[in-house]
C-alpha cells in the first residue's frame, strides 16, 4: 500500500528546505514534525496526500470514508455526535449508560439531551436491542454504543443495528478498544453501524492519540470534518498523521502477523484457564484475571505482576486487565503466563457486586454543568445536583452525570474510585 503522507514528509525532509515556519522545532530532532504547508494538506478539508490516505484506510476497514483524528477517540466521537445531530437535526441521544467522558463533554458543548439505557451490570457495556428500542423517541438523533466496555465485555452490534434500521435512527459505536477488529471480520461497521470511532493506537501499532473516525456513508464526511475543526485543535500533528499513514501500510500487508497476536491471546486464554487461573470473558484482544477469585484484589495482583515484571492495563477491586496488541511480542504471551501462574494463591475473596446505579435526573447536562457551582466532599454531596463531570480513569466512564441527583449508592462509588470532592449546583 502507498503511504502518500509518509512518503511526503520523507521528501521534504531529505529536501534540506530551509524551514521558515512553525514548528519551533525546525525539524533539528523531529524532521516529519511539520505544520500544514504548501502540499501537506489541510486535516479538517482534506483533499491531497492526508485525503488519499483517508481513503486507504477507509477501503482497509470497509468504510465509505473515514477521518484521521489528532485528538484520539474522544475528538471522533465528538464529531460522530455532532455530524449526527447536524445530519437529522434533532438533538437528543439514547446512549448505554456505560460511555467514555467524550460524550458527556459532548452534550455540556452542543446542549445535547442523553436518554440513558442501563446495563445489567456495573460498568458493563452490554445493552439489549429491546432495552434499545424502548430507549428510541420521535426526538431520537441516533444511538449510541459502546461496543467493548474496559473488562472486555461487547455489545450486541448486529442486533441493535437491527433496531436502529426499523426506527430509522443512527447507530453509532464506540469501537475505541476494537480497531483491531478489522482483522477478525466483526468490525462494527460490518454489523450495522453508521459510524464508529476507534483508537487506532489501543490495539494497533499507531502512536498515542491517533484514531479514526469510520462512516457508512460518505455523506457524513463533511458535517464530521466540520465537527472535527469545531473540537480539535487548528495545529494537528504530522507525526501522528504519519503514524496513522504506516497503520494503514501494516493493517495492507501484516494481516498475518496481526492474526497471530490474536490467536496467541486465545490460546493464552485457554492455558491460563487449564492451569486453574480464573478468568472473566472478554474480548479477543484483552484476558481479564479475576483476582479476587486467587485471594487478592485486581489492585494487589497488578502490584505483584509489576514486581515479576509486566505492567497491566487496568486493575481495580476485583480484576487485572491484561491488554494485548497486533504487534505483540510472543515472548510477552509465554511470560505473562509464567509470571501469572507463579503468583500464590490465597483464599479466594468475596467479590463485591456494585449495583447498577440509576440517578435521578433534574437538568440536562449542559444546564447544570454551566451553572454556578461549589465543590463540596463528596460525602456531603448526597441529595445535590452534580455539575461535574466524576470519570475515574480508567475506564473514564462517569458515574453520576451533571445534572442528576448524588445518590448515596452513588456517593459511595464515587469514593471507592478515590473520588474526594465534586461539584454540585447551588
Amino acid at each position: 500500500m502507498n503511504t502518500p503522507i509518509h512518503d511526503f514528509l520523507v521528501s521534504y525532509a531529505e529536501s534540506r528546505t530551509a524551514r521558515l515556519h512553525m514548528p519551533g522545532g525546525k525539524g533539528l530532532e523531529y524532521p516529519f514534525d511539520i505544520t500544514e504547508i504548501y502540499g501537506a494538506d489541510e486535516l479538517y478539508d482534506s483533499s491531497g496526500i492526508i485525503r488519499e490516505s483517508e481513503r486507504n484506510t477507509a477501503g482497509l476497514f470497509g468504510a465509505a470514508d473515514t477521518c484521521y483524528s489528532c485528538g484520539g477517540a474522544t475528538l471522533a466521537i465528538q464529531a460522530m455526535l455532532y455530524a449526527a445531530v447536524s445530519v437529522t437535526g434533532k438533538h437528543t441521544i439514547a446512549a448505554g449508560r456505560y460511555c467514555h467522558k467524550s460524550l458527556i463533554n459532548t452534550a455540556v458543548l452542543l446542549g445535547l439531551n442523553v436518554n440513558w439505557i442501563y446495563p445489567g451490570e456495573f460498568l458493563g457495556c452490554g445493552l439489549s436491542p429491546a432495552d434499545i428500542d424502548a430507549a428510541i423517541d420521535s426526538d431520537t438523533a441516533a444511538v449510541f454504543v459502546n461496543s467493548i466496555d474496559y473488562l472486555g465485555g461487547e455489545s450486541d452490534i448486529a442486533g441493535i443495528s437491527e433496531v436502529c434500521r426499523k426506527r430509522g435512527v443512527l447507530l453509532l459505536a464506540d469501537n475505541a478498544h476494537g480497531a483491531y477488529k478489522v482483522f477478525t471480520g466483526d468490525h462494527p461497521l460490518s454489523l450495522g453501524a453508521d459510524m464508529t470511532a476507534d483508537s487506532a493506537h489501543k490495539t494497533l501499532p499507531a502512536i498515542t492519540g491517533t484514531a479514526y473516525l469510520h462512516m457508512k456513508d460518505s455523506s457524513f464526511r463533511s458535517a464530521a470534518k466540520a465537527g472535527m475543526a469545531l473540537f480539535g485543535s487548528s495545529s494537528p500533528s504530522y507525526l501522528m498523521l504519519d503514524s496513522l499513514d504506516l497503520c494503514s501500510r501494516f493493517i495492507a500487508e501484516e494481516r498475518e502477523r496481526a492474526l497471530r497476536s490474536i490467536v496467541h491471546t486465545g490460546e493464552l486464554k485457554e492455558r491460563l484457564a487449564a492451569a486453574g487461573i480464573p478468568l472473566r470473558r472478554s474480548d479477543a484482544m484483552r484476558v481479564t484475571v479475576d483476582a479476587n477469585a486467587m485471594g487478592y484484589t485486581g489492585v494487589e495482583l497488578a502490584r505483584l505482576m509489576r514486581e515479576r515484571g509486566a505492567e497491566c492495563e487496568m486493575s481495580g477491586s476485583r480484576y487485572a486487565v491484561l491488554l494485548f496488541s497486533a504487534v505483540q511480542p510472543e515472548e510477552d504471551f509465554r511470560r505473562t503466563e509464567s509470571i501469572l501462574c507463579g503468583i500464590p494463591r490465597g483464599k479466594p475473596a468475596e467479590p463485591l457486586v456494585m449495583p447498577v446505579i440509576r440517578p435521578e435526573r433534574m437538568s440536562a447536562p449542559r444546564e447544570a454543568y454551566l451553572a454556578a457551582k461549589a465543590h463540596i466532599p463528596v460525602k456531603e454531596a448526597v441529595g445535590r445536583v452534580c455539575a461535574d463531570i466524576c470519570s475515574p480513569c480508567p475506564p473514564c466512564v462517569p458515574i453520576v452525570m451533571p445534572g442528576e441527583i448524588v445518590s448515596a449508592q452513588a456517593s459511595e462509588m464515587l469514593i471507592r474510585y478515590g473520588i474526594r470532592e465534586i461539584a454540585v449546583t447551588v
